[in-house]
């Protein structure tokens, strides 16, 4: 599983890197729309880069590869080894490549990957996928999807929706106002400065939440859910690991539990609360509590009840007010 610092500067390497690679990309083609476009890149191989420019144009630079060089290799030099099917239809633009089959475990060195680096008019709404490659995008004032089997996906400055997925992945999306929807099967997620409901999920790895405006659900197999400065509701769960965090607005929920794992939650002052609380060892101030109370349980009401707040750990629970 990749490390959390290299996930955090997945982007910032991502883009810097890219720009260095523009003035020798291998070639280049642009296009012309009159309106919002709607952009699909699909590959099985290769690192997407999606970056929102102002104006109505539409550079696509093609970054090919081989031992991991940039090649100097032309369009119809290119096609003799892959498929490139590239399809404009008015405002619609759609890049596919697709790789021969008679690269094995011998000559798999030799095989020529095509990296894209994009730049796309802001209101572009993309979906990008690669089976085998990271994708970044940044910038964009639409809905925004990414897919990948095995890479990193860094997504920022998005007005729109953000979906994306990788199985063996970590995953950043920060500074975004829409729903926020991401998965991996194995890495971990940090998402940052969200306006909109957001769901997060990964089956090996740590997750991250900070400044989200919405309803959030997070949940992870093995590893430890941590957030800070959340308004809305809050539904976590891990297998195995801890859950800690402030909650700066709760509204609505606040489920938290883990399997083997301690909880330790902050929430504001002087809510009704219906407390369903259960662990080894609680740390729970009751303020004007009527219900149940003991070592291990409580069950009851708080300032007269209202919210849910279901915590949950074969561990321990600390439930503090700010």
């Amino acid at each position: 599983m990749k490390s959390i610092i290299t996930l955090i500067c997945l982007f910032v390497v991502s883009v810097s890197v890219s720009r260095a690679q523009e003035a020798k990309h291998s070639f280049s083609e642009s296009f012309k729309f009159n309106g919002p476009a709607q952009v699909s890149i699909s590959s099985s191989d290769g690192n997407i880069e999606a970056v929102a420019v102002e104006g109505q144009k539409a550079d696509v630079f093609y970054i090919v590869t081989k031992n991991n060089k940039v090649i100097n290799i032309s369009r119809a030099e290119l096609e003799k080894e892959i498929s490139l099917e590239v399809i404009q239809v008015n405002n619609s633009l759609s890049i596919t490549v697709k790789y021969k089959n008679d690269y094995n475990s011998f000559n798999w060195k030799d095989k020529m990957v095509v990296n894209f680096r994009m730049l796309l008019p802001k209101e572009s709404a993309n979906e990008l996928r690669t089976s085998d490659g990271n994708i970044a995008i940044k910038g964009f004032t639409k809905d925004q999807k990414c897919k990948t089997s095995d890479g990193n996906i860094a997504a920022s400055n998005i007005i729109g929706n953000v979906v994306a997925s990788t199985s063996d992945g970590n995953i950043v999306v920060s500074k975004v106002s829409g729903l926020v929807e991401v998965k991996t099967s194995d890495g971990n997620i940090v998402i940052e400065n969200v306006k909109g409901d957001t769901q997060i999920g990964s089956s090996d790895g740590n997750l991250s939440l900070n400044t989200i405006s919405g309803n959030t659900i997070a949940k992870t197999s093995d590893g430890d859910i941590v957030f800070e400065n959340l308004s809305g509701s809050l539904v976590a769960s891990t297998s195995d690991g801890n859950v800690s965090g402030k909650m700066l607005a709760l509204s609505k929920e606040l489920t938290v539990r883990t399997g083997d794992g301690n909880i330790s939650v902050t929430i504001p002052d002087n809510l009704g609360l219906d407390l369903d609380i259960k662990g080894e060892s609680l740390d729970i101030p009751l303020n004007n509590f009527s219900g149940r109370s003991d070592e291990n349980v409580i069950v009851g009401k708080s300032n007269g009840g209202g919210i849910p707040v279901n915590l949950s750990t074969s561990g321990n629970v600390k439930l503090s007010y700010r």
